[in-house]
């Protein structure tokens, strides 16, 4: 695990690899701080914990993972924000996912545009942010209508007055 430590970009590594179906193995890479898309296109990957310190994800991490359905960040999450642009969300075409767990990552200040996009099957989307990160219109563009997002408590009025935040069927406090 010692050479995972020092690698500080994963480039396009992984892209497109239909074996990986669970990648526990990311928190070995310590040196990351930006995750890039080098999970895109791995059409049979299910679940991934992003590691404490990344701080960003740039577009295409995990566009067209059609299997994926969990995405959790681990405890004293550094990351602050997640890149997207139209047919670039950083989550776009992963039509399978139903659960975000941010719950961990408190510094979060941006989640753009069509990171979200199009995930129609995302019913629950913890974030332990206090102040709702910036976010566009298209940020979650049809999720769910059912779909629950769960904050810090005593901020669910801040995020149901939020840009994008207020998509959500419900908000609710993540003790609730």
């Amino acid at each position: 695990y010692d050479e995972a430590a020092t690698v500080t970009s994963l480039g396009t590594t992984f892209t497109g690899n239909s074996e990986i179906q669970i990648f526990n193995e990311l928190k070995h890479f310590t040196g990351l701080t930006v995750l890039d898309d080098a999970f895109s296109g791995c059409s049979n990957l299910w679940k991934v914990t992003i590691p404490v310190n990344v701080e960003s994800m740039t577009f295409n991490n995990f566009k067209g993972c059609v299997s994926l359905k969990t995405i959790t960040f681990e405890k004293g999450s550094k990351l602050e924000s997640i890149s997207g642009v139209r047919d670039l969300g950083a989550f776009d075409g992963a039509i399978n996912l139903t659960t975000v767990d941010m719950s961990e990552c408190t510094q979060v200040k941006r989640i753009d545009e069509y990171t979200f996009y199009g995930n129609s099957n995302l019913r629950l989307f913890k974030i332990g942010t206090e102040i709702p990160p910036t976010c566009k219109d298209y940020t979650f563009y049809n999720i769910n209508p059912y779909s629950v997002l769960k904050v810090p408590s005593g901020c669910t009025d801040a995020y149901k007055k939020a840009t994008g935040w207020k998509k959500f069927a419900s908000i609710t406090g993540l003790d609730e």
